[in-house]
């Protein structure tokens, strides 16, 4: 007899929130398509720095987190004009809950 697994309690297709501030919580859509296109376009700008040519990370950056988090969530952010060390680590936290690696201790 074939043994069987069963993983379906580990599949919510919920989507997760992450909360910035009290007045912020944005839904992280971590699908996999749209994860994938980011990763895409990190593809690209990576082939793109390597050949010497420019690129605008902060363009980016906020088509990243329009994908990810909305465009209107994304314009809120920007507007909060958040000191560099923070914008950082909220970008970091939306992009490694996308990814579904929160809370992982990073290799070093």
């Amino acid at each position: 007899m074939a043994q069987i697994y069963d993983i379906s309690k580990k599949i919510t297709n919920e989507l997760p929130k992450l909360t910035i501030t009290e007045q912020l919580t944005v839904t992280i859509n971590n699908r996999k398509t749209n994860v994938l296109n980011v990763q895409a376009m990190a593809d690209e700008v990576e082939r793109k720095e390597k050949a010497g040519k420019p690129v605008d990370d902060m363009a980016f950056i906020k088509k990243g987190l329009d994908l990810l988090i909305g465009e209107r969530n994304a314009d809120e952010l920007e507007a909060m004009d958040l000191p560099l060390p923070e914008f950082k680590e909220v970008y970091q936290t939306i992009m490694s809950i996308a990814t579904g690696t929160y809370g992982e201790t990073p290799n070093k």
